[in-house]
């Protein structure tokens, strides 16, 4: 029986090893995220100007919305990326 610890990758690194595959698909989600909140903000605010008839004001306004959801996102999941590995904050 080999003294492998479950998750390790092919090449002996841990999953939390910046060098990972792990890490690397977690990365790779930082391109969709910002355009996906902003196209969901933008697309919610065009059907609500779309239901009152105030084109293009819920458009701007949830699309800015969504570029700050999408920008805190990125900084929350960049923080617990680079926070992996080293255990609890103090």
């Amino acid at each position: 029986m080999s003294d492998d610890r479950p998750g390790d990758q092919p090449d002996g690194r841990p999953p939390d090893d910046p060098g990972s595959r792990r890490f690397f698909g977690d990365v790779l989600t930082f391109g969709w995220v910002l355009p996906g909140a902003i196209a969901a903000g933008a697309g919610l605010g065009y059907l609500g100007d779309r239901l009152f008839g105030i084109f293009p004001v819920l458009t701007a306004a949830l699309g800015i919305l969504g570029l700050v959801a999408g920008l805190r996102q990125i900084y929350r999941e960049s923080g617990a990326l680079s926070d992996e590995g080293r255990g609890p904050r103090k």
